[in-house]
């Protein structure tokens, strides 16, 4: 069991990455409000190799006494040194340093949990948001949390839009209780602003592509030409592919031993969830493999803008059908082959 509680901890349980982030945030904030200044973020790897010996290097006060936060992901890959180390932190608080364990839920990793909440941590649950009713009440509470209201059919039409995609969901809401006045929120701006928003569902075939389901890139393709507009869906898609293949690209050249922290500095990403998504995806992906993409998009990208030569020039149905091909054979390449 771990000593009595001193030093300031948050317990973050759960694998919603839009809970996730803002429970930081406030974690955070607290943390701030604490010290009386901005405190120096530090982020550990639970599962990250000699993680017992960059843990002790985080939670090691600074010369100046200066406030920090040190996040440990996926406290559940912690091996047995690692563990003894935030035992120690624990029992002998290092002095302004405040802790953030974050937790994805199940039961690898249950012991220590149990012993975080009887050393008195703050916790936050961050439960996966299931399709339908879960997602609606997410949107309803979303609403409110900006002060607004929203009708039933709004919010009904915003997620048969965007899809079961919390991020962009969260960000939805977020701009249309800033742009639009009415209120309650009604049908007729949530389908101004986003219904059948080929950009928005562009993402949504990127995501699919680049996480290597087929199936849904091909479904998410269909689905935004029928609702966005058959002419207008090539550019959306092929520049949301671009801007996930860019990524892909980036945090594979970063050298092995780049923390978190270095990631969102030389990426200037601001969310941990991002850098997670996006590392899981690089992960996915053998050098040569990428490059192949890397040509096959350019191709397309040409296709379904015009061409380069006179006569090049491909019809609404050809343009789909060379998406089509796009997704589903970059999708399913398998490292194995």
């Amino acid at each position: 069991m771990l000593a009595g509680m001193v030093l300031p901890l948050t317990l973050i349980v759960g694998p919603e990455a839009v809970l996730v982030q803002r429970a930081l945030v406030d974690a955070y904030a607290e943390a701030a409000q604490r010290a009386g200044e901005t405190p120096e973020r530090r982020f550990v790897d639970g599962g990250d190799e000699g993680a017992a010996g960059l843990l002790a290097e985080a939670l090691s006060p600074t010369l100046f006494g200066d406030a920090a936060v040190v996040v440990i992901e996926s406290v559940d890959s912690l091996d047995d040194d690692a563990i003894a180390v935030l035992e120690g932190a624990i029992a002998d608080p290092p002095d302004a340093v405040s802790l953030v364990v974050l937790h994805p839920g199940g039961v690898k990793g249950k012991r220590l949990l149990t012993s975080l909440r009887a050393a008195g941590a703050r916790e936050v649950s961050c439960p996966a948001l299931k399709k339908g009713r879960d997602t609606q009440a997410f949107l309803s509470d979303e609403v409110r949390r900006h002060g607004r209201r929203a009708t039933s059919d709004a919010l009904r039409i915003l997620y048969e839009s965007v899809g079961h995609d919390i991020p962009l969901l969260a960000g939805a809401i977020a701009q249309l209780c800033s742009d639009v006045e009415t209120d309650p929120l009604d049908e007729e701006a949530v389908g101004r602003y986003f219904g059948g928003f080929a950009d928005v569902q562009g993402y949504r075939v990127a995501d699919a592509v680049w996480e290597r389901r087929p199936v849904d890139a091909l479904r998410d393709l269909r689905w935004v030409a029928e609702t966005g507009g058959r002419s207008s869906v090539g550019p959306a898609v092929t520049a949301a592919l671009s801007s996930g293949l860019r990524m892909i690209a980036r945090v594979q050249a970063l050298p092995p031993s780049a923390t978190q922290a270095d990631v969102m500095r030389e990426l200037d990403i601001k969310n941990a969830w991002q850098i997670d998504r996006a590392r899981a995806r690089a992960k996915r992906w053998r050098a040569d493999r990428l490059a192949a993409a890397v040509v096959r998009l350019a191709d397309l990208d040409v296709a379904v803008k015009g061409g380069l030569r006179r006569g090049d020039s491909l019809d609404i149905d050809q343009k789909l059908h060379a998406m089509e091909t796009f997704v589903v054979r970059t999708a399913s390449v398998s490292d194995d082959k």
